[in-house]
């Protein structure tokens, strides 16, 4: 009896524990939209962070901001599960119209030969970007993979996703980026 009277206290303060955490996860999160090098970039009606990150074939680095849009920018990661699973996805809206929104991943965390060898496997033909300390992430304010952003051709995000995008709400996506 002590024992089942016991469990509810327990998960009570499992509970409120909880909450307690997912609060903090969320001051955290809003506080890193707000900080002093990204301001609101990141956000939805802003332009992507001013982060550079190198191209998969290790030629200059480039800065994020200055990909124009209309455009679908993936973060991705080869241990991430979903990130895997939808990029055959992406490959194919980008095969069906990439003559009219550019398509971008950028892979955190990573190196250039564990990028390109699950890339080659899925045969994904879009521009690839590397970023080893996942500033990119970071300056999307978002705690985890994959996250998916679209950007209008005004140069601000649109869309932002986080967690694994199917290819009937990507289409939908890019469609509002483009204005169809």
């Amino acid at each position: 009896m002590t024992s089942t009277s016991h469990r509810p206290t327990v998960h009570r303060r499992t509970v409120r524990h909880g909450r307690v955490a997912a609060l903090g996860a969320a001051l955290v999160v809003a506080l890193a939209g707000c900080g002093s090098g990204g301001g609101d970039a990141g956000r939805l009606g802003h332009p992507l962070p001013s982060v550079e990150v190198t191209p998969l074939d290790g030629s200059a680095q480039v800065s994020l901001d200055t990909i124009a849009g209309p455009a679908v920018v993936n973060l991705w990661a080869t241990w991430c599960v979903p990130c895997r699973t939808e990029m055959p996805e992406f490959e194919a809206v980008h095969r069906e119209r990439g003559d009219e929104v550019r398509f971008v991943g950028v892979n955190i965390g990573d190196d250039a030969d564990q990028a390109a060898e699950f890339l080659d496997e899925v045969e994904v033909t879009f521009d690839q970007y590397l970023d080893p300390d996942g500033s990119v992430q970071t300056g999307l304010a978002a705690t985890q993979l994959p996250v998916t952003v679209v950007i209008g051709a005004d140069g601000d995000i649109t869309t932002k996703v986080v967690g694994r995008m199917d290819q009937t709400a990507l289409e939908a996506a890019i469609d509002e980026a483009v204005g169809g």
